[in-house]
């Protein structure tokens, strides 16, 4: 928030007071699907929501989501340099102004029990986000049968047994203090976890041409410092994990391959089912061969 609050402040002093931010941080105004519903009847103006409440506005930005394809960082960035200017212009084509692109980092399987097949983590009571298409079609696609619960639940379930499992970013994990709840993490980075800082393009055309310029310009900005934070904070809490004794399970070479092939038979279905296109998952598909 503090990256977000500085640079609200900057449009508002480069702007002459015609720009103003106000932001309603920790849920306070409900979930994404929530959010967008809001953005929609003129309530909100703008938002920070993750890709899955574009699901049936425009679901290609959701593509860096695909599970088991990103291995690397640099895969990441290789990628993302030549796709997210493509997926920013799709998400205006669809009525939002998007400044940015912001990792939240790649979500890994933690849990109480200890699997690293597939088969063993079909046995898991394994919580994914209400409303998070994009988390739920991945764990479904690995044959996991998913238990969707608000955030708040999470702490609680893991502490009573509702569950047993989850699969978030680090970063996530031990600022919301589930890591207390976790004995294992499995070394394998399951999908790649983003967020869109989005304004209504209806409300956004209502300023002069200079006060978009402005406001582009500051706000890209910022979200591209918080892409770079992100993604150091994410690494260090990984290793902060690891040093607090939670034990990393490390799969073998064929269970490895195998969530990967399931991988690669999740992200045709996807394309069958029009989630991502198959220009554009070819386009994507090429990006990260240039960085292999």
């Amino acid at each position: 928030m503090k990256l977000l609050r500085e640079g609200g402040r900057s449009v508002e002093r480069a702007t002459e007071g015609r720009v103003k931010f106000k932001f309603y941080p920790g849920g306070v105004k409900g979930d994404d699907q929530t959010v967008l519903k809001l953005m929609r009847v003129g309530q909100l103006h703008g938002g920070i929501v993750t890709t899955g409440v574009f699901n049936q506005i425009y679901p290609d930005v959701q593509v860096y989501n695909l599970p088991m394809h990103f291995r690397t960082p640099q895969e990441i960035d290789q990628v993302r340099t030549m796709l997210d200017p493509e997926l920013m212009r799709g998400l205006e084509n669809a009525g939002f102004v998007c400044f940015g692109i912001a990792e939240v980092g790649m979500a890994y399987a933690m849990g109480k029990k200890r699997a690293t097949s597939i088969a063993g983590a079909r046995r898991l009571k394994v919580w994914t986000p209400q409303g998070d298409e994009a988390a739920m079609r991945t764990l479904v696609a690995f044959g996991i049968t998913p238990i969707p619960s608000s955030i708040v639940n999470v702490l609680p379930g893991l502490q009573t047994g509702l569950f047993d499992t989850i699969t978030t970013p680090p970063v996530a994990a031990v600022a919301l203090q589930w890591h207390t709840q976790i004995r294992y993490v499995l070394d394998l980075p399951l999908m790649y976890v983003y967020g869109l800082f989005v304004v209504s393009a209806t409300q956004f055309e209502r300023l002069s041409d200079a006060d978009q310029t402005t406001l582009r310009s500051i706000m890209a900005d910022v979200v591209r410092q918080a892409d770079r934070k992100n993604r150091a904070d994410d690494i260090a809490t990984f290793d902060v994990l690891l040093a607090q004794g939670i034990e990393l399970l490390t799969p073998s070479d064929d269970e490895r391959r195998e969530w990967r092939r399931v991988g690669e038979e999740a992200a045709e279905e996807w394309i069958d089912r029009g989630i991502v296109s198959r220009g554009l998952y070819q386009r994507f598909q090429s990006a990260l061969e240039a960085q292999r």
